[in-house]
């Protein structure tokens, strides 16, 4: 069974992370990165399917994007984003 909770184990093998200082650089990276996405304000929705998966959608409008994540039996996996649609009228 995949482990989905293994870091960069989505990732090809070329660009998983080399060792323990590259790792730990990357996950600050990453906290920054959401920290400074989600300052502004995010929207979370869930939709629970009998208890035992549930489907989770963020909207971030800084960022532009919802991502979407699914989790079943204690474990979540990333969907993936879709572009927010913007409601200007040109």
């Amino acid at each position: 069974m995949e482990n989905w909770n293994a870091k960069g184990a989505h990732l090809p093998e070329e660009n998983q992370p080399k060792g323990f200082f590259e790792s730990g650089l990357n996950r600050i990276a990453a906290s920054i990165t959401t920290e400074l996405a989600t300052s502004l304000g995010y929207e979370v929705s869930m939709q629970d399917f009998l208890g035992a998966a549930r489907l989770v959608s963020v909207k971030v409008p800084v960022a532009g994007h919802n991502y979407y994540w699914i989790g079943f039996f204690n474990r979540w996996k990333y969907i993936g984003h879709r572009d927010i649609e913007s409601s200007k009228t040109d």
